[in-house]
């Protein structure tokens, strides 16, 4: 047999191993922190160094790929990626070394993303319109904006140049106070709050200070105890489970005023940055519950004070068993008035062992 010169065997290894010097950098770009490839990886390292053509698809390099992977393992080393590269270049109908210098010549993983079409109104600035044109809008309630070049516009207010002073809410959240009442229209001070409405943002001053004239009133302190009895226990306050289940009880739900009414009538006079509502809300709330169903106040009033009770609890009542309710029917054990809740062997139904008779 023809055996080749020990010299020229091992020139080929130093160069081969100068070749794989190469093609290591590159291969340890793909590789994970073991210097392993994975599937993946291999995938796109023959896809970014070029190597797909007519003879070789992604579907040939996760074939070659399962060929030299190792026995019950599911990454390869640059040994088994040496093999790979044998394979490849017999499936290019190329040298091993073409497919090398194409993998040297590689920069590593070339990373690609979805880049955005261009939108004119939105890129170009200079087609914007509006408040969009003078930096956009205000991060601040609505009504209190300020919009450059018109500070001597009173914007509807009395008196633009006086605002709101500002409380802290339970959350913590800053609120703006309006004029509900003078200082002298009532001997208890009046929580003032600011609530959301739909129409402006707010619940208008006016709605608040006429529920606040209430307390001035004979029988509300029926009512407070009909606020007190559906608050959750610990609480003073309602939230808006509780109102709901108070307007069922009021029979308040209809066809003119539902469910949904009474969670959007909640929101009107909640407080910005809480959940709960106090008593004084809770009178704005019944009115607006007045206005929706085009009803008089004092009927609203008077049908949650009959809950004076607290709320209705009503449960599924069971039907009727005959051989459960009928004691005269029962047998066995259950006929002499059941079992005893006793250890087993010590009932009164038990008897020493010794006076049975063992045959």
């Amino acid at each position: 047999a023809h055996r080749s010169d020990p010299l020229q065997r091992d020139a080929c290894f130093g160069v081969l191993m100068t070749e794989i010097g190469d093609i290591l950098p590159v291969f340890s770009s793909y590789a994970s922190s073991a210097s392993e490839v994975d599937g993946r990886s291999f995938t796109k390292l023959c896809r970014d160094c070029g190597l797909y053509d007519r003879n070789f698809s992604s579907t040939d390099a996760d074939l070659i790929f399962a060929r030299v992977v190792p026995k019950g393992q599911r990454r390869i080393s640059i040994m088994e990626f040496e093999k790979a590269m044998g394979l490849i270049a017999e499936r290019r109908n190329c040298t091993q070394e073409e497919v090398m210098q194409r993998i040297a010549d590689g920069a590593g993983p070339s990373l690609e993303g979805t880049k955005a079409e261009a939108v004119r109104l939105h890129d170009d600035k200079h087609t914007y319109t509006g408040v969009h044109a003078r930096g956009g809008p205000d991060s601040v309630p609505k009504g209190y904006g300020h919009v450059p070049g018109t500070g001597s516009l009173s914007l509807g207010r009395k008196d633009s140049s006086r605002r709101p002073s500002l409380s802290r809410t339970s959350s913590g959240a800053a609120c703006p106070l309006p004029n509900l009442l003078a200082a002298a229209a009532s001997p208890a001070p009046v929580e003032r709050k600011l609530s959301r409405s739909s129409s402006t943002g707010f619940l208008r001053p006016q709605a608040l200070e006429k529920a606040a004239t209430i307390s001035r009133r004979e029988g509300c302190g029926l009512l407070e105890n009909v606020f007190d009895a559906y608050c959750t226990p610990g609480q003073s306050e309602m939230d808006g489970k509780c109102f709901v289940k108070l307007m069922k009880d009021s029979k308040m739900i209809g066809s003119r005023f539902t469910t949904t009414d009474a969670d959007l009538t909640f929101a009107k006079v909640l407080a910005k940055g809480v959940r709960r509502i106090d008593f004084l809300q809770f009178k704005a709330a019944l009115l607006i519950v007045a206005e929706k169903k085009n009803i008089e106040a004092g009927e609203v009033f008077e049908a949650v004070a009959r809950q004076f009770a607290g709320p209705q609890l009503s449960g599924t009542r069971t039907e009727s068993v005959r051989f459960h309710d009928d004691i005269s029917l029962y047998t066995g054990v259950h006929a002499n008035g059941g079992p005893e809740a006793i250890v087993k062997g010590l009932g009164t139904g038990s008897a020493p062992v010794s006076s049975f008779r063992m045959w």
